[in-house]
């Protein structure tokens, strides 16, 4: 019973599910219809896809044990592959010239993407973490229920890894602590910003 809820919150969890769903609610909450499907079509089409094909080919290949990305030495390759993703999205919402918040809101997840790259020479943070609890701060100006709903599931899904094996508790903490930093950067310079 324990292993089958763990399963179900970590797939709802996945950073693969999580992010695009998150995506298009968020940019249909806060952007016209047109900014919204523009920005969705991007980061979907642009990031989230790609990932897709791209871990299920290496997954069918052998050269990743799981579409989790769960070892940390396949974990390099993912990296390496997420982060110009990122950059060059990052770099069209600034050139298309979207709203502050979107285009923080991507140049700091890939910031994220990056700490935990560099991270991962030592550690094998959790990305379902530290990109939830990431997801949270994005939400919470918007809506303190929400955001603070989206906050509490991270716990929930830090139990989930640890009870499917798939990390230590030190590596859900060290996810933690990421998305924490990152989160927090990202609202001052918002606010900073913003003044």
């Amino acid at each position: 019973m324990r292993q089958r809820l763990a399963k179900y919150v970590s797939t709802i969890g996945h950073p693969l599910i999580s992010l695009p769903v998150f995506t298009i609610v968020v940019m249909f909450m806060k952007e016209s219809t047109r900014k919204a499907f523009f920005i969705s079509v991007l980061i979907i089409g642009g990031v989230i896809l790609p990932m897709v094909v791209w871990i299920m080919i290496r997954t069918r290949k052998g050269k990743y044990s799981n579409f989790d990305v769960s070892e940390r030495a396949q974990r390099k390759s993912l990296f390496v592959f997420v982060i110009p993703l990122l950059g060059f999205v990052t770099l069209i919402l600034f050139l298309t010239e979207q709203s502050l918040n979107t285009c923080l809101s991507v140049l700091f997840a890939l910031i994220l993407s990056v700490v935990s790259q560099i991270m991962n020479f030592f550690i094998k943070s959790s990305l379902h973490v530290s990109l939830t609890i990431y997801l949270a701060a994005l939400v919470l100006p918007m809506s303190i229920g929400f955001g603070s709903f989206i906050l509490l599931f991270s716990f929930l899904i830090g139990w989930s890894r640890i009870e499917l094996g798939r990390h230590t508790k030190k590596e859900v903490f060290a996810g933690a602590i990421i998305g924490v930093v990152i989160s927090a950067s990202m609202l001052f310079v918002e606010g900073f910003l913003t003044i």
